[in-house]
């Protein structure tokens, strides 16, 4: 099951401003097609564009929940919700070794209980709220005021047409990192101009637990990271890609470290835009 798409794309000037091209795996996952027409806003402060086909609120709230793969589990949380009156707009979940992670799209308008509340009786269910790299998106108020628009065709790339780049970036040259959440049709977009050090990393890992919670560590002794997503090749291993830049050392101080850890089966870093 997807739970989160990243993508690395470019930024080319146009006759009537700028446009942004659309990795084809974020724009698969998220459905998009030529003329659709989406809302967004400015992460003001930031150099990030918030883009999504539907009208979300400040009281649309995301859940991760890590669960005990034992009878009960998933029915005991779907039925917290329920006493608490909140409509799940979508949800499933995921198997990973003896854990089911289970995923919530949760609506809390018009309810009393508040969602930091809920995630405090999920915890002292035995469950546990976590994957911050997802929950920056919510809760977080949005005004999707500004409307943008899916450009291209079938046979070509789609891009995404911008009259100014958020932030005062300076294009042409400048990078983009795509976070999509295709079950919310969200989709962040982070802008970084010519200098910045980003990298891409892929990591094959042993696929136990820990495993992640080590590569992700070992990325943040270097790297601030600003994306991961995860492709199963394999039913005991999984291939983990992600985004991030440089902020001291060496690439080659960064794949040294890599291959003293056990649970890294392969890891790869290049560098985006620069040498």
């Amino acid at each position: 099951m997807i739970m989160i798409i990243c993508g690395h794309s470019t930024v080319e000037p146009t006759e009537e401003g700028w446009r942004v091209l659309i990795d084809e795996r974020v724009g698969n996952a998220l459905s998009f097609f030529p003329g659709q027409t989406l809302f967004g806003v400015e992460d003001k402060g930031s150099k990030r564009l918030f883009i999504s086909s539907l009208k979300l609120t400040p009281r649309t709230i995301y859940y991760r929940v890590f669960l005990e793969d034992i009878r009960g589990s998933l029915a005991s949380m779907t039925s917290l919700f329920s006493e608490k009156r909140v409509n799940i707009l979508s949800g499933g979940a995921f198997g990973f070794g003896n854990i089911w992670v289970s995923e919530f799209i949760a609506d809390f308008q018009g309810v009393d209980s508040d969602p930091d509340s809920v995630a405090e009786e999920i915890e002292e269910m035995g469950g546990f709220v976590a994957s911050r790299e997802i929950t920056e998106l919510f809760p977080k108020a949005f005004d999707l005021t500004e409307t943008y628009r899916i450009e291209g065709s079938k046979k070509e790339k789609l891009y995404l047409r911008l009259p100014e780049l958020p932030g005062k970036t300076k294009g042409p040259r400048s990078h983009v990192i795509l976070k999509a959440w295709p079950r919310i049709q969200a989709l962040f977009i982070d802008f970084y101009p010519e200098g910045e050090k980003l990298v891409k990393i892929t990591a094959k890992l042993n696929d136990v637990p820990g495993s992640l919670n080590k590569l992700a560590g070992l990325i943040g002794t270097q790297v601030n990271l600003n994306a991961i997503d995860e492709l199963h090749h394999e039913k005991s291993a999984g291939v983990w890609t992600s985004y991030g830049n440089l902020i001291v050392g060496t690439l080659k101080e960064l794949r040294e470290k890599a291959e003293e850890m056990a649970n890294i089966f392969t890891f790869e870093v290049e560098p985006l835009g620069w040498k």
